[in-house]
């Protein structure tokens, strides 16, 4: 399921894209436009068959806090020793 405030492209994760292509015709997706107005849905049985996608590929990055670093780390005035 994934659902629109109003209307635009929809995401979908790397692993609802392969378990798409896995179950082809036992895989369904259900959008849900203008769900905030006047919802409509959409059903798309075999989406990986079905739609033209659009790759994007982006690098995964591990955010550290500012207090997570600083209450693990050695230091005091000056120099900050890890």
């Amino acid at each position: 399921m994934k659902a629109r405030a109003t209307t635009g492209d929809i995401t979908l994760t790397p692993n609802e894209w392969f378990k798409a292509k896995r179950f082809k015709e036992q895989y369904w997706r259900y959008i849900v436009e203008n769900a905030a107005i006047n919802p409509t849905l959409y059903i798309i049985n075999n989406p990986a068959e079905k739609l033209e996608v659009v790759e994007k590929v982006e690098a995964v990055r591990f955010i550290v806090p500012v207090n997570e670093w600083k209450l693990k780390g050695r230091g005091g005035e000056g120099l900050k020793y890890l």
